[in-house]
């Protein structure tokens, strides 16, 4: 029986660091100027969908945005997930974003739930803007 479960790290997602990887776990927390961060691809095999964690500290007012892309079959071109965007996020003991089909009594809300399937080639953008800040983002596969 399938279950609930962290996205498997396919290899070394966050260039920031050279600490171990640890599935569930996207970008380290970690301190990082402004600019936008992409993960690696991620393929999904068997969930239906992703919840993604996101924290920030807001160090000097910084904001940290987290979109999903996934990828046109048979091609490079990754388009953003409708919806699948967090709000710039400022000091926060963390925000979720839950990408699934059939939320069924749950209104869709950009940047928090969003009634779609995740699909299998998907990565992960996290936009630091205004000033360098501490911030982290984690994902768990939904079956």
């Amino acid at each position: 029986m399938a279950a609930n479960g962290p996205v498997a790290s396919p290899g070394a997602f966050d260039t920031s660091t050279t600490a171990n990887r640890t599935d569930g776990v996207l970008f380290l927390s970690a301190s990082r100027v402004q600019a936008a961060y992409t993960s690696d691809e991620m393929y999904n095999g068997a969930a239906k969908g992703v919840r993604i964690y996101t924290a920030n500290d807001a160090a000097g007012g910084s904001t940290a945005t987290v979109k999903i892309q996934v990828r046109a079959p048979n091609s490079d071109v990754w388009i953003d997930l409708a919806g699948a965007t967090t709000a710039a996020l400022g000091s926060t003991t963390g925000s979720l974003l839950t990408v699934y089909p059939g939320l069924t009594g749950i209104a869709d809300a950009a940047g928090v739930t969003i009634n779609q399937h995740l699909g299998p080639a998907w990565r992960v953008v996290m936009t630091i803007g205004v000033a360098t800040g501490t911030s982290s983002v984690g994902a768990d596969y939904l079956i």
